[in-house]
């Protein structure tokens, strides 16, 4: 099976600038203490040249995903389990492997669905896992995913409010070169979108930290977040969720209180 592996030492930088720019409230971090959860996508960065990535700048030649020629890609959702802390000052290995791929055909077209496993840790010593998925789209304009309907029982509610520096700090703190994100002519004229996407690993981050925000001394265990329909810069949507007994269930909503992403947290504690 193909992969690679990266290692990477857990430095502050990456952790406060994205803490400045999405988690203001949050304590600075020093060396020993523990990332927040979920905040490892900042580290363990690809390093791909510009002739390893596909015209909308994701990548083509990773080592991991073979080069699918189907020009859209887009972040589905994702699956981690938290094993133990990752601290400050740490040097660890991401290792990432194909764990499955699969075509089918949809409303637009041909379609791919491909599962990424991430390991982080060093050697038999793993800290989090991470299954992600991600689909691969055809030329054609995509069908429009429809929003799924209000949730019931909502207790927690807070505005989102994202503008274009929120996704260029965003794509360069994680090296994430899609167009989608940032090239507005791309998004609506290749892309066929009423304008730029919010990046999906992103919106995943954000609803960790809102319910951990939202429920003080818990900790993690699990966490999965599904993609229902694309979240657009500029539109009005807010994070959603409620208290589960054994953690937490969130939403991110639009204007009209139907779902766009939902997400699932379990605690130790």
């Amino acid at each position: 099976m193909t992969g690679t592996i990266r290692t990477d030492t857990i430095r502050p930088w990456p952790a406060r600038a994205y803490r400045d720019t999405f988690a203001p409230g949050a304590p600075e971090h020093a060396g020993g203490a523990e990332l927040p959860p979920g905040w490892h996508g900042l580290y363990f960065l690809p390093d791909l040249g510009l002739d390893a990535l596909r015209p909308d700048g994701t990548p083509a030649r990773d080592g991991v995903v073979p080069d699918i020629d189907l020009p859209r890609r887009l972040f589905a959702g994702e699956e981690m389990t938290f094993h133990r802390p990752i601290r400050f000052g740490e040097t660890l290995d991401l290792t990432v492997t194909l764990d499955s791929m699969e075509e089918k055909r949809g409303r637009s077209g041909r379609l791919a669905f491909v599962t990424i496993a991430k390991t982080i840790g060093s050697g038999d010593d793993v800290a989090v896992t991470v299954r992600q998925h991600d689909v691969f789209l055809g030329p054609t304009a995509p069908a429009r995913p429809r929003p799924g309907p209000p949730p019931a029982d909502i207790v927690w509610e807070q505005p989102l409010d994202l503008g274009p520096v929120h996704l260029f700090r965003y794509s360069a703190l994680t090296y994430n070169s899609h167009l989608i994100h940032y090239n507005d002519t791309w998004a609506r004229d290749v892309e066929r979108q009423p304008g730029l996407l919010v990046h999906g690993p992103l919106t995943s981050m954000l609803l960790l930290d809102f319910a951990l925000r939202m429920s003080p001394g818990r900790t993690p265990a699990t966490y999965s977040m599904r993609a229902v329909a694309p979240v657009h810069l500029g539109t009005p949507v807010r994070l959603a969720g409620r208290p589960e007994p054994d953690g937490a269930r969130l939403w991110v909503l639009d204007a009209s209180g139907d779902i766009l992403v939902t997400a699932d947290a379990g605690f130790t504690r």
